[in-house]
C-alpha cells in the first residue's frame, strides 16, 4: 500500500466535506513546503503578492504521533510529601498538551485560513485570518482560536503598517510559519524563553514545596502560550538591492498573545533587523545566506505588581541546495518561567501539590542557542541534524539547570505540499552546580532538594516524534 497517498486521500476527503474545494486558488509557492530554502517572513505572512485574489482559502494539518521513553521516578526518601510521586512519570515524560500518557496519536495542527486583498483598494490593502482547531497548547481552554486576524496597509513607501493579531518578528524558528519548520518540536530555548506561558497568583490550596533558591512567585497558568503572536501594530518593510536585500520590523503590542483583551500593567516593543544576500529562487524557495537581530522588551503585570520582560537575540541562515545550516543565540531576563514544581501531574492526598514558579525579577536569566545541518539528499529526502541549549536562572548557581537536546532528523516530501517528519530527540536535564548553596534554607533541606532535582532529572528520556504535513 502506498501509505503516504492513502494518508493524503483522507486529509483531503475530510476537509472536503468542511469547505468548498473551488475556493481553493493558487497562490505563488509560498505555501508550499519545501526543503533547504529559506524565505522573507515579513513578506510572506504579512503581505500579498501582485495580483493576488480577494480571497484564498489556504490552511494546513498536522497529525503527529509521539512517543516518550522516559521512565518513572523511584528513590525519593524525603522529605514525606515528595514520596508520593515514586513510581509516577514527570509531565517532561508525557506528551503534550494534554500531559496524560507517554505516547499519544493526535491531530496536533489543523489551520485554516483566509487572506487577501482588499476589493477597491488597488491592492494597498490585504488582510490575514487563521485558526486553530488542533490540540495544543493554543487550544487549551477552548476548541477553535484565531492565530492570526490582521489588516496591513500598504500606503508610505518604506513604512506598511500591519494591525491585528499576528505573528511576532523575533528569531527565526519563532518567526517562519509552522509548517515550513525543518524539526517537528521546537528547541528548548525558543520554547521555553519565547513560547510565552501566562501567569497569574496561585490560590492557596494543599502544602506545597518550599523554594530554596533565588525567590520565586507561585503561580497558575492562564489562557493559551503566546505560540509566537500578540495584538497590535507593526510597521515593517523590505528593499531590495540586486542580490541584497534589507528588511526590519518594530510591533507595539498588548503582551498577552492570541488574547485580544489586554492586560494592565502588560506591553512589548519588539524589534527585528535582517539584511540577506539572495542567490536566487522566491517565496520559501529562496536560496540565501542572511543574518538578524532581533529584541522584545515590556512589562508583565503579576499580582499588584509589574515586572520587567526582556528577551534578544542573533542568528543567521545559509540556505542553498542541498545545505541549509543556521543558528541563533538568546537571552531573556526577568519573567522566567521555571514550571511546576513538583513536576508532575497532581496525585492529591497529602502529596505536594505541584506549583508552577516563575521567577519574576529582572535579575533572573537565562539564555541559550542552537545550530542545525540539513542535507538535501534527494528531490524528495533530507536529513536534518540539530544540537540546543538551555540553561535556566543562570544567575543563581543552585537553581540553574542545563537542558540540552540532540535531534536527528529526516523530511520525505511526498510532494510540494505534503511532507513526512521524523525525529529522534537525546534529551538531559543537568543540575550542573550540584554543590552550590542555596540563598535560603538549612544545609540539610538544600541538600535534599538538590538530591531530589537530580534524580528527577535524570529520568528525562528520550522522544520519538513522526508528523504528517498537509498544505491545501
Amino acid at each position: 500500500m502506498d501509505w503516504p497517498a492513502t494518508a493524503v486521500w483522507i486529509l483531503r476527503k475530510e476537509w472536503e466535506k468542511i469547505m468548498n474545494r473551488s475556493c481553493f486558488i493558487a497562490l505563488s509557492a509560498v505555501f508550499f513546503i519545501s526543503p533547504s530554502f529559506a524565505a522573507n517572513w515579513l513578506e510572506l505572512q504579512n503581505s500579498e503578492p501582485a495580483g493576488a485574489s480577494s480571497y484564498t482559502v489556504w490552511g494546513f494539518i498536522q497529525p503527529q504521533y509521539v512517543r516518550n521513553f522516559g521512565g518513572a521516578v523511584s528513590g525519593v526518601a524525603a522529605p514525606a510529601p515528595l514520596q508520593a510521586y515514586n513510581g509516577k512519570a514527570a509531565v517532561f515524560n508525557q506528551v503534550g498538551p494534554d500531559l496524560a500518557h507517554g505516547d499519544q496519536l493526535q491531530v496536533f495542527r489543523a489551520r485554516p485560513g483566509v487572506r487577501g486583498v482588499v476589493p477597491g483598494s488597488a491592492e494597498k490593502i490585504n488582510y490575514f485570518i487563521l485558526g486553530e482547531i488542533g490540540n495544543n497548547g493554543l487550544t487549551r481552554e477552548r476548541h477553535a482560536v484565531l492565530t492570526d486576524a490582521s489588516v496591513t496597509f500598504n500606503y508610505l513607501p518604506g513604512a506598511r503598517v500591519r494591525v491585528g493579531l499576528g505573528r511576532l518578528p523575533l528569531g527565526e524558528e519563532a518567526f517562519q510559519g509552522i509548517q515550513a519548520l525543518d524539526f517537528i518540536n521546537f528547541t528548548n530555548v525558543t520554547d521555553n524563553l519565547l513560547n510565552e506561558r501566562f501567569v497569574v497568583p496561585y490560590k492557596a490550596g494543599r502544602v506545597t514545596a518550599p523554594v530554596l533558591g533565588v525567590p520565586m512567585a507561585s503561580a497558575g497558568v492562564t489562557g493559551p502560550v503566546s505560540g509566537f503572536q500578540d495584538v497590535g501594530v507593526e510597521v515593517f518593510d523590505w528593499w531590495r538591492r540586486e542580490n541584497w536585500e534589507y528588511s526590519y520590523a518594530v510591533l507595539f503590542g498588548q503582551g498577552n498573545g492570541i488574547t485580544f483583551s489586554g492586560v494592565d500593567g502588560s506591553r512589548d516593543v519588539v524589534a527585528h533587523l535582517r539584511a540577506a544576500y539572495v542567490f536566487g529562487g522566491k517565496g520559501v524557495k529562496r536560496e540565501e545566506v542572511m543574518a538578524y537581530a532581533w529584541r522584545q522588551e515590556g512589562k508583565r503585570a503579576f499580582g499588584a505588581g509589574s515586572y520587567e520582560r526582556i528577551r534578544e537575540g542573533l542568528g543567521f541562515r545559509y540556505a542553498k541546495n542541498p545545505w541549509r545550516v543556521s543558528g541563533e543565540t538568546m537571552r531573556g531576563k526577568g519573567m522566567i518561567f521555571v514550571g511546576p514544581t513538583p513536576p508532575f501531574n497532581d496525585v492529591g492526598g497529602g502529596a505536594f501539590e505541584p506549583v508552577t514558579l516563575v521567577a519574576l525579577d529582572s535579575a533572573n536569566r537565562a539564555d541559550g542557542y542552537y545550530l542545525d545541518l540539513g542535507w538535501k539528499i534527494h528531490a524528495q529526502w533530507e536529513l536534518d541534524l540539530r544540537f540546543d541549549r538551555y540553561n535556566r536562572l543562570t544567575n543563581s548557581a543552585f537553581d540553574e539547570r542545563e537542558f540540552s537536546t540532540s535531534t536527528l532528523g529526516m523530511q520525505y516530501f511526498y510532494s510540494p505540499r505534503t511532507k513526512l517528519g521524523i525525529n529522534y530527540e537525546i534529551r538531559s536535564l543537568k543540575v550542573p552546580h550540584p554543590g552550590a548553596a542555596g540563598l535560603s534554607g538549612t544545609a540539610q533541606a538544600q541538600q535534599i532538594q538538590r538530591y531530589n532535582a537530580s534524580l528527577i532529572g535524570d529520568t528525562l528520556g528520550n522522544r520519538l516524534s513522526v508528523q504528517l504535513t498537509y498544505v491545501f
